[in-house]
């Protein structure tokens, strides 16, 4: 009989699959979408490669269930520090700096992430985790006041992007957030 590692053999399962998640997560964010195969995942998470198949019988699946876990955490610390936030355009700052701190951080869906990379069973998902992201900020804006919150919700994810892009290459953190948030306050005001 096999050992299990927790107290029960359910628990044993959930450790099991989060731990192949956990190691999917890493190669996605350190080495994109192609590093994410069973026999990789398995050497970064200690297990045997059979085992990650018992859990995810593709690599389209393993790779799917990365890209989720990372998107909803993403999601969940974007809401929290948006709702905490006071008027709209601080709604707005908190998003952006809790946005560009997890790309620095760890491995969000604001790197270089493009549908291309993904098999077709997961691009749809991605594009409705790409929504719920987006959510938060897309109601900040609106709330702002601006003329076409569709327009300017997207520059600002933009300029998002950008600034993530300065700090994967080497930009300070912080001056980056400032510079970014100048520009997009410029660009709020002259949109309303």
């Amino acid at each position: 009989m096999p050992r299990i590692d927790a107290p029960t053999v359910a628990e044993h399962h959930v450790m099991r699959r989060d731990a192949i998640i956990a190691a999917a997560r890493d190669l996605l964010g350190t080495a994109g979408a192609s590093a994410v195969t069973p026999a990789a995942v398995a050497g970064r998470s200690g297990l045997a490669r059979t085992s990650v198949y018992q859990y995810f019988p593709s690599t389209g699946a393993l790779l799917a269930a990365a890209v989720e876990a990372t998107f909803t955490d993403s999601s969940a610390a974007l809401a929290a520090g948006v709702e905490q936030a006071g008027d709209p355009r601080s709604h707005i700052h908190a998003y952006v700096r809790d946005a560009l701190r997890l790309a620095a951080r760890d491995h969000s869906p604001f790197h270089q992430l493009t549908l291309s990379d993904l098999p077709p069973e997961c691009v749809a998902r991605v594009r409705e985790l790409h929504d719920e992201l987006v959510a938060p900020l897309r109601s900040a804006v609106d709330a702002f006041g601006v003329r076409d919150t569709e327009v300017v919700t997207g520059i600002v994810f933009g300029a998002i992007s950008a600034a993530v892009q300065l700090v994967d290459h080497g930009r300070d953190l912080d001056e980056t957030t400032t510079a970014t948030l100048g520009f997009i306050d410029a660009g709020l005001d002259a949109a309303r």
